[in-house]
């Protein structure tokens, strides 16, 4: 079984589903440390939150329930991914001195904006008094 499809049979149901390619899948989880990673994301974590959907209705999402522990060489794998994060963010560190903003405009009086705003609401206001005169 390839990771394709055991990423289709967790993912369309609960795991496991009493097939007989069930211990195919369990097999594939203890050699492929990507699609253990799935299927320990998959698990339900009951024991951490309350569950949000009743498990009475639970039942039909997907979920992993499988007892698959990964071989020797994935766990490897798993640990190695690990190992590489936490040297990454150990390089990551904060700038020594934050960087500079650029400065704010300074305030200046545009006279030609304020005018033509003025001009705006003249004529409107005019406009509502014509037609006030007219339909009243």
């Amino acid at each position: 079984m390839d990771c394709d499809q055991v990423f289709m049979v967790l993912t369309s149901g609960p795991f496991p589903t009493g097939d007989r390619s069930d211990v195919a899948v369990e097999e594939h989880l203890e050699c492929c440390a990507s699609c253990w990673r799935i299927a320990e994301a998959l698990r339900p974590a009951h024991d951490l939150f309350e569950e949000a959907v009743p498990a009475s209705e639970s039942r039909d999402l997907p979920g992993y329930w499988g007892d698959a522990v990964p071989a020797r060489l994935a766990m490897a794998d798993v640990q190695q991914t690990a190992l590489r994060t936490a040297a990454l963010a150990r390089r990551a560190r904060p700038l020594a001195q934050p960087v500079p903003l650029a400065p704010l405009p300074s305030p200046t009086t545009n006279w030609s904006r304020i005018a033509a705003v003025a001009a705006l609401v003249l004529s409107f206001s005019s406009l509502a008094a014509v037609l006030t005169w007219i339909f009243v």
